[in-house]
């Protein structure tokens, strides 16, 4: 048995840090912060799987369970905080989860990933009981709002002890946002297809210049982007849209503080980072209502949540926005307010380190 006295903590990510995900740019940020603040606390990142073409990262896993599995046996571990995410991620880090408790070392459940509970929902009863035996078995579960709380409590049946809300923080951007804009600038920064909401937001910006209010968008990510050009060119709006492609944080930061809206119309989210970073830039956001997203962005405070799927609540949400630039601006300060208060990197460093304290034995 492991004592979990003075051992590491391994934090499970399935391709390090080095992916381009969400959750690995949440967890080099938490890595980063708890060095700083919490130097006593050793973490270090355990992969799931190793690089190489799609195929082949899935053949990695058996070795990375082994080097986990000696690891764990050693007693240098006291604690594995593991992300999960829908589909794959769920039944390989179960894997992961049940050699940590195997070895006697206690089990953090963080849950990422957007739709978790339609993904569940979709399972057969036979994968749903795997899923809630994985959740319930764990020493805590951490979830990112009070959305997944109650996924947790009332579907899934978890114990209302072992969970905890630590939402996703972002470092201080370098500034707020400064646009020196002729007209409204619009940006969007996430993957460029339908879940994340583009084939909606193109239209709805067609609606928009329809109607005689000027603006122009900046669309950051990687996906179809030939095919959303041109519907952009079919919406008579291709002159006042920009393309941008995959963008790394420098870009991301650039473009932020260079907008004066932060758009993300996605139909299946937890709780984007990208939001989270326009609002630490004290940019106005419009978003949707679904997973987390209308508790960190508070509809009509920090910003305007419609509904997913739709275009003219969207369209409308950006007309208002675009005409009304104090609107914008009490907007953005609110947001900038929220981030300080409860999506900083330290707030939510300090809040992990305090949840693996309490698991670590």
């Amino acid at each position: 048995m492991n004592s979990g006295v003075g051992g590491q903590i391994a934090i499970l990510v399935a391709d390090g840090l080095e992916g381009k995900g969400g959750i690995e740019r949440i967890m080099l940020y938490l890595t980063r912060e708890l060095a700083m603040r919490h130097p006593q606390l050793d973490t270090f990142i355990q992969q799931t799987r190793f690089g190489g073409s799609p195929v082949f990262r899935h053949l990695t896993t058996p070795l990375a369970l082994a080097q986990f599995a000696k690891r764990c046996a050693t007693g240098a571990v006291s604690l594995v905080h593991v992300n999960v995410a829908p589909r794959g991620s769920t039944w390989r880090k179960m894997v992961f989860a049940r050699v940590a408790k195997a070895a006697g070392i206690p089990v953090l459940l963080h849950l990422h990933g957007s739709g978790y509970d339609e993904y569940y929902a979709s399972r057969s009863r036979s994968q749903q009981r795997l899923i809630r035996k994985f959740f319930r078995n764990a020493d805590g579960v951490v979830v990112l709002g009070d959305h997944w709380e109650r996924f947790m409590r009332d579907t899934l049946r978890v114990d209302p002890a072992k969970i905890t809300v630590v939402e996703n923080g972002v470092p201080a951007p370098v500034g707020e946002a400064s646009p020196a804009n002729a007209v409204p600038t619009i940006v969007f920064m996430g993957a460029v297809g339908e879940r994340k909401g583009i084939d909606v937001l193109i239209p709805a910006l067609g609606k928009v210049a329809a109607g005689g209010t000027d603006f122009r968008a900046r669309i950051g990510g990687n996906g179809d982007i030939e095919h959303y050009r041109k519907l952009a060119d079919d919406a008579r709006i291709a002159d006042r849209i920009e393309f941008l492609g995959w963008v790394g944080e420098d870009v991301v930061d650039r473009e932020m503080r260079g907008a004066d809206i932060f758009v993300l119309p996605s139909r299946a989210e937890n709780q984007p980072v990208a939001i989270i970073e326009a609002m630490a830039r004290g940019l106005p956001v419009i978003s949707t209502s679904i997973g987390a997203i209308p508790e960190t962005v508070q509809d009509g405070v920090c910003g305007l949540i419609v509904p997913p799927g739709e275009v003219d609540p969207l369209a409308g949400a950006i007309e208002s926005l675009a005409k009304d630039g104090a609107m914008r601006q009490r907007m953005g300060k609110a947001g900038r307010a929220r981030w300080q208060e409860r999506y900083s990197i330290a707030a939510v460093a300090d809040r992990m380190a305090t949840r693996y304290r309490e698991l670590i034995r």
